[in-house]
């Protein structure tokens, strides 16, 4: 089982990650941080993430595949790099998403999925 501050260390090991946030996306507040934010302000950044997760959740598109509301990562590509978002499931996740960035020229965004998907379970777990 991972805490917050272990999570964010091995989400930080993957080859590229810039930076990474466990933010809470219903109030928009960064509950952890690790590396560079986005823009240098962990608000800011988890402002961002934040209404990137409402947005993607509240996409008719999206609700109609698979499981309804279901969503599990959301990939953004820009000039500056992946963004990674990675919504928590579970009881105690319920509330959380995983936010990862990357340089494009280096990041290893499948590892970085990979690494966020492991870390949210093992936030659960406990």
């Amino acid at each position: 089982m991972l805490d917050s501050e272990d999570c964010l260390r091995h989400v930080m090991a993957v080859r590229g990650v810039i930076g990474a946030s466990l933010v809470e996306y219903p109030t928009g507040m960064t509950v952890r941080s690790a590396g560079t934010a986005l823009g240098a302000d962990p608000q800011l950044t988890a402002a961002g993430v934040t209404g990137l997760v409402r947005a993607s959740l509240a996409t008719a598109a999206l609700a109609t595949v698979g499981q309804p509301g279901r969503v599990e990562d959301i990939v953004l590509t820009a000039g500056n790099g992946y963004h990674l978002v990675h919504v928590v499931t579970g009881a105690a996740g319920d509330r959380l998403v995983l936010y990862a960035w990357l340089d494009r020229l280096l990041g290893n965004l499948a590892m970085a999925r990979l690494q966020l998907s492991a870390c949210a379970r093992e936030l659960v777990a406990g």
